[in-house]
């Protein structure tokens, strides 16, 4: 018996462990998504308020005790202009009317639970349970990016949840109970979450993925060689012709991806806390009609700026002022050089460039749009947005080269991507993956058939 088939058969049993926790928690998680609930409105809903002569936004927060703040934004709630503040302490926003200044009780998750309605499109379901989240956690990981953000669970046998972000308006996602049980059993089998010791959970993956990659190797060599004449053995050697390939890449990638993920990278730049007292002026007048929004946006060494949005027909007017209420000369763009430049330390190398759609760079994950990418001096990619000064994400330079190869790596081959060019839809991907990902598990289920049936016949003999 040659080398490769003692080895092969001697990691045969690990292998079709990790085949049947790996390989097919693997193969069901493309479907979570198909399966999963869908929102009925991908855009948040459209409100505006009349702009009016009201009291400075320094003074309504002196007022009600609020020295600093992470965000405040001018909006509209039941038709009227109220400003709401995310205070440094807590991740529930206070909303307080534009013109007197006192409070609006329970706004905020009277806001949420519109927000969750708009966005699942169950305008008269009854409302089962609100709650705050403000970390990660299962139900909610961190793949969705945005904190906090409200849960809002509606009655119904579906349980369905929506987690919305009342800052931006902002669907973090949709969940119901197949999704959370489907969601919770890959997070168990696929990413072993129950151990909680890190590095002993990178061990026990590499080394049950690392084992499965190893024998689909050392049977890569035997398919070169002449076939069995048992059915099950020809099975498995048919089968594996199809699950060789995904059978090395799978396991390689998703090392990879683990491995890199273990390197701690350089945080990104935090937006400065906003010291109301320096916002002495409105950001409009009231001869400005309908407004939008008017957001406070933070600048990493400088003062706020305010960005503000109006309707006009059917286009946007978008302007900028000072703290102090003096106009900005500049469009989106110059707000978002002047976060660049406070984020990179310097100004950007070339012009920016406005990103409307994910991509291969600035993946889905990410969650914001639109957003300005500024190239930095290194090469590296720095993503902006300009309606809340949050850096979204950093691509690329000499500190992210081997992250962004990883995911480069990881999209094209375990998620897929690779087959975009030709033209197959996200739902056609995700069946193609799940396919080729049962087909590894087929084949070690055969091997495990043949290895039992070798071990009763030497039994027997």
């Amino acid at each position: 018996m040659s080398g490769a088939r003692k080895l092969h058969r001697a990691l045969a049993w690990t292998a079709a462990v990790a085949a049947v926790v790996w390989a097919a928690s693997g193969a069901f998680h493309p479907l979570i998504t198909a399966i999963g609930p869908k929102p009925v409105a991908f855009q948040p809903p459209v409100a505006q308020f009349e702009a009016g002569a009201f009291p400075a936004p320094a003074r309504l927060l002196a007022q009600a005790g609020i020295a600093e703040a992470r965000q405040l934004r001018y909006l509209a709630v039941d038709g009227r202009a109220a400003l709401q503040v995310q205070p440094v302490s807590s991740g529930e926003r206070l909303y307080l009317d534009a013109a007197s200044g006192q409070p609006l009780a329970d706004a905020d998750r009277q806001r949420a639970i519109a927000l969750a309605r708009h966005y699942s499109g169950r305008a008269d379901a009854a409302v089962a349970e609100t709650r705050l989240v403000e970390q990660f956690e299962r139900d909610y990981p961190w793949i969705n990016r945005l904190l906090p953000v409200w849960a809002v669970r509606f009655a119904g046998d579906d349980a369905i949840t929506v987690y919305v972000d009342t800052g931006g308006d902002r669907l973090g996602t949709l969940s119901d109970a197949g999704k959370r049980r489907w969601q919770g059993l890959f997070q168990t089998l696929h990413t072993l979450n129950f151990i909680e010791l890190p590095y002993l959970r990178v061990i026990a993956i590499s080394l049950l993925v690392g084992t499965l990659g190893l024998t689909a190797a050392f049977g890569a060599r035997l398919l070169l060689g002449r076939g069995g004449r048992q059915p099950a053995r020809r099975w498995h050697r048919r089968l594996a012709w199809i699950a060789v390939l995904p059978a090395l890449l799978f396991p390689a990638t998703g090392l990879f991806k683990l491995w890199v993920g273990q390197i701690p990278g350089t945080p990104l730049p935090v937006p400065p806390t906003l010291a109301t007292s320096t916002l002495t002026a409105l950001p409009f007048t009231a001869a400005d009609g309908a407004i939008r929004e008017a957001v406070a946006v933070p600048l990493i060494g400088g003062a706020p700026v305010w960005r503000v949005v109006a309707p006009r027909g059917e286009a946007l007017n978008l302007w900028l002022s000072e703290a102090d209420g003096s106009a900005i000369a500049g469009d989106d763009e110059a707000l978002a050089r002047r976060i660049a430049s406070g984020a990179l330390g310097s100004p950007p190398a070339a012009p920016l460039t406005l990103v409307t759609a994910f991509d291969r760079d600035y993946g889905f994950a990410n969650k914001r749009l639109p957003v300005w990418r500024a190239v930095a001096a290194d090469g590296s990619g720095w993503y902006v947005e300009t309606r809340s000064g949050v850096v979204a994400a950093k691509v690329g330079g000499p500190d992210g080269a081997l992250d962004q190869a990883q995911a480069l790596v990881f999209n094209l081959l375990h998620k897929g991507h690779v087959l975009d060019p030709l033209g197959v839809t996200p739902n056609q991907r995700n069946v193609v993956m799940s396919a080729l990902a049962a087909t590894v598990v087929l084949v070690a289920l055969f091997g495990i058939a043949l290895r039992r049936r070798a071990t009763r016949h030497r039994e027997t003999v």
